[in-house]
């Protein structure tokens, strides 16, 4: 699954991000690597290009996917020549994807490596040392800077539990660096981050994801560590969670994907992928993510035919404030499943916008399903708004019922009562009160016992 091949139009720096992606997620596609390759030619046929990794800048690099790559790889930049081939750019690049391969340098395209940093004296025998971490480089601290020289002593204790296998306080120690790195200065900060995303090697994140497992109270300091880990721990995390069609116990690696802007790219192609719980998985991430460019990804599977596609979607959708979610909503509400109309009145219900108040007044106005009745009564009471407030106590206080519900109508008021009572907001209270003041009977005793429990 590669996802939407890139825009023709894009910038040098866009395609190569891409091919590096694609690459790493879906080798196999050799005609789309060729295309992107393709663009890639066309947009040095007379021009230059080249791409910094920002080494100088930040060891976090902003999100950016293909400076991790670089940093992670110790690429510092690559320049291209015009007249740049196919085949020298897709060696380079193939090797820039690859954990491992040695990248080289062609006549045309130029990549400057980083120098090594100075390396330490392991303190674990080095027979036991997993492959992963073999020659992890761990540059050392400026003499007078004490901070460096507490993450530098923190990072050695990484490296000791790593080789005995100590996962608890690698974990720990793992936290404490990535939480204070962010604080030295620029050029140690770039090295030491470095350092750490070399030892939280795949191996590593593998068995602190298995010692979350078994240590539930671990999982949200596993997520943080996770989190920290960049792409390769993102890769990892979605691999892991596309194994089962349920999330389960790995509920904490949807938690620390959640908070990875960077990992998008790896997101967007599980809309697109033929497995029901794939899609699920992608929608959960995307809404969660609550980043504004995916809402033209989501919207057309609003009305998927599978129920739970659909209802994860819409649940997705319910995190976004950007209006284009408001219409596939609306339309959502009248789908010939009930259950997804409840779906959909929640998620309009999490803008809290008076303006949904009047479609959601128009559904409950014609919803026959009592489940789904009263889903929409509750999305419409937990919105803090007048507009709302003003529909649900037209509703308790009509003498006419607006329901076909027959005999039922009083008993559907005092719903509408306990509906506001639950929703707690200002504005709800204030519906109790004109309700108290002018119901009557059960709706107006309702209402006076609602109040007189609320703090």
């Amino acid at each position: 699954m590669s996802g939407p091949q890139p825009d023709p139009g894009a910038s040098f720096t866009a395609l190569l991000t891409h091919l590096v992606h694609l690459l790493r997620s879906a080798p196999e596609q050799e005609d789309a690597v060729r295309d992107v390759v393709a663009l890639l030619v066309a947009r040095v046929a007379r021009n230059p290009a080249a791409i910094d990794a920002g080494i100088e800048n930040s060891w976090a690099n902003d999100g950016d996917p293909l400076k991790e790559r670089l940093q992670l790889r110790q690429v510092d930049d690559i320049q291209v020549a015009p007249g740049a081939t196919a085949v020298e750019l897709l060696t380079v690049i193939r090797a820039l994807a690859d954990d491992h391969a040695p990248i080289p340098s062609t006549a045309k395209v130029r990549v400057k490596l980083l120098p090594d940093p100075l390396p330490i004296q392991f303190s674990g025998p080095r027979d036991s040392m997993p492959d992963a971490t073999a020659g992890t480089l761990l540059p050392r601290a400026r003499q007078g800077d004490q901070l460096a020289h507490t993450v530098e002593g923190i990072l050695r204790e990484l490296d000791k539990a790593i080789h005995r296998e100590q996962w608890h306080a690698a974990l720990h120690n793992a936290q404490a660096a990535l939480r204070l790195i962010p604080a030295l200065s620029e050029e140690t900060r770039r090295t030491f981050g470095l350092s750490l995303r070399r030892m939280l090697a795949r191996p590593v994140l593998q068995a602190l994801i298995e010692q979350a497992y078994r240590i539930p109270e671990e999982q949200a300091r596993t997520a943080e560590v996770l989190r920290g880990g960049g792409m390769a721990a993102a890769e990892l995390m979605l691999e892991i969670l596309r194994t089962s069609d349920t999330v389960g116990p790995r509920a904490f690696l949807v938690d620390a994907l959640a908070g990875m802007p960077e990992a998008l790219q790896l997101m967007v192609p599980l809309l697109q992928s033929r497995r029901p719980a794939e899609v699920r998985l992608g929608a959960t991430l995307l809404g969660r993510l609550g980043l504004p460019e995916v809402v033209p990804s989501l919207t057309p599977r609003v009305q998927d035919p599978d129920a739970e596609v659909r209802h994860a979607v819409i649940d997705a959708l319910g995190h976004f404030r950007d209006k284009a979610v408001i219409e596939p909503l609306r339309q959502a509400l009248t789908h010939p499943s009930a259950a997804t109309r409840g779906h959909a009145a929640r998620a309009l219900s999490k803008r809290g916008s008076g303006a949904i108040a009047m479609p959601l007044l128009a559904a409950l106005e014609v919803e026959k399903d009592p489940a789904a009745w009263d889903e929409v009564l509750h999305a419409l009471a937990a919105i803090d708004a007048p507009e709302a407030a003003q529909a649900l106590v037209r509703i308790a206080l009509t003498r006419k019922a607006l329901f076909s519900f027959g005999g039922a109508h009083v008993r559907k008021q005092v719903t509408v009562v306990r509906a506001l009572a639950e929703a707690g907001t200002v504005a709800a209270r204030q519906a109790l009160d004109r309700i108290a003041a002018e119901g009557e009977g059960e709706v107006q005793r309702a209402a006076v016992a609602a109040l007189e429990g609320s703090p």
